[in-house]
């Protein structure tokens, strides 16, 4: 195991060398749960330096009685003792003679300890987030705006790992002027394949929508040999879609840089989704008097009952948030909620650009926020964070958290 963020269940049967009242302790660095006949008599899960905890209980001479304890590290010191006391007994740690190991059942599994954000503590902004079910259990694929796009790995979306690998290991595809706008990456599974799409600009420094494929999520990725998508105003923020069988494309059209709306578009590929087989169809825009202000991008599209666009709006500083819209059919047209679904708090600001995956039949928001200066605006030099938080569907429309991110610890990802 390594020596941080890790966790021990330990599990088997307690026997008291007489009949009567037993104070349990336990002096943890950090959470611990402590269960006895099946019964929580210890529950202390949340990350600490080693702190004490006490418990008392009526044990019966010699009859086994089920123990189960829990455990997590998070980080710096690491330790974990049980003690117990009595009107005979002293305080010490239970003897081993007083201890059966048990094996756990096969279908209990690791204890899970909190996890609060952010996930990513630095610079990875716009994660586009892939998982991929393998026979060991999923496994996550991160990739961020910026250079050859680097790819990240994580088997829970909490702890993630360089993996070495990049989409674009030259920093740019061989039909770019240049690698300086490489931006919005997304890994996706398409025809068997891997499909990377990205922001990069083509020949003419212009921003474009790229493309490339590999066997494997870690690469290596082979270039398309020219940009899928291109447009006089500049294209961003491919995000690829797959609606009963027929992959989809949607980008946006870069209009806030000169002053123009900015439409979000929907067109159906072809299907190694490396080419278009249908023709654009405009299916949100920014309404310049909302929150919205001159922008609306990094769309994410999510089928329930009807289908829900996610999307980020505003310039991409502290101003940036996460609303929503909705429409029975997938080529809409779509009602926005209103209101954004994600906004700023004391701790986080500017959230948006993410991704929404289900993990343990529970919907996740992977996403960026700035950290909050102290005065509402954002800390420039820390970049955006990657955060995850929970969605739950209500009264038909998605709700993130308490509609900001979360600060405080929260459930491991899947854990109900």
């Amino acid at each position: 195991m390594p020596a941080d963020r890790y966790s021990i269940r330990w599990t088997g049967s307690l026997l008291a060398p007489a009949t009567g009242t037993y104070k349990i302790i336990t002096e943890t660095d950090d959470g611990v749960r402590v269960w006895i006949d099946d019964v929580v008599v210890i529950d202390d899960w949340t990350p600490h330096y080693v702190t004490r905890n006490e418990a008392t209980v009526e044990l019966a001479a010699g009859v086994p009685t089920p123990i189960r304890i829990d455990y997590f590290e998070i980080d710096i010191e690491a330790s974990a003792r049980l003690l117990w006391s009595s009107d005979t007994i002293p305080e010490q740690v239970i003897p081993v003679d007083n201890l059966l190991a048990a094996d756990p059942p096969a279908e209990l599994g690791p204890p899970k300890p909190p996890y609060a954000n952010p996930v990513i503590p630095f610079d990875c902004p716009d994660p586009g987030v892939i998982g991929v079910e393998q026979p060991d259990g999923p496994h996550f694929y991160m990739v961020c705006t910026g250079g050859s796009f680097p790819i990240r790995h994580s088997r829970d979306l909490v702890l993630w790992s360089d993996t070495g690998a990049a989409v674009l290991p030259n920093g740019k595809p061989a039909w770019a002027a240049n690698g300086n706008r490489n931006w919005a990456p997304e890994l996706h599974r398409v025809a068997g394949k891997y499909v990377a799409y990205f922001t990069t600009v083509n020949g003419a420094n212009v921003l474009s929508i790229g493309a490339a494929y590999a066997d494997d999520p870690l690469g290596p990725y082979v270039e398309t040999g020219g940009p899928l998508v291109e447009h006089p105003l500049g294209v961003i923020d491919a995000s690829y879609y797959e609606d009963s069988g027929t992959p989809y494309l949607t980008y946006k059209i870069d209009g806030n840089s000169q002053g123009q709306p900015t439409p979000i578009f929907i067109r159906q590929l072809t299907p190694d989704g490396l080419a278009f087989a249908g023709e654009p169809v405009q299916i949100l825009t920014n309404d310049p008097n909302s929150w919205e202000g001159g922008v609306v991008e990094a769309q994410w599209l999510v089928r329930r009952d009807d289908y829900y666009l996610l999307y980020s709006g505003n310039v991409y500083d502290h101003r940036y948030r996460t609303g929503v819209a909705r429409s029975a059919n997938l080529l809409g047209p779509y009602e926005k909620l209103g209101p954004p679904i994600l906004v700023n708090n004391e701790r986080w600001v500017g959230p948006g650009h993410g991704t929404l995956l289900p993990v343990g039949g529970l919907d996740f928001f992977i996403y960026h926020a700035w950290t909050n200066a102290g005065n509402g605006t954002h800390d420039g030099g820390a970049g955006r964070h990657v955060l995850v938080d929970r969605v739950v569907w209500e009264n038909g429309w998605p709700r993130i958290h308490d509609g900001s991110p979360s600060r405080s610890l929260q459930t491991w990802p899947g854990e109900p």
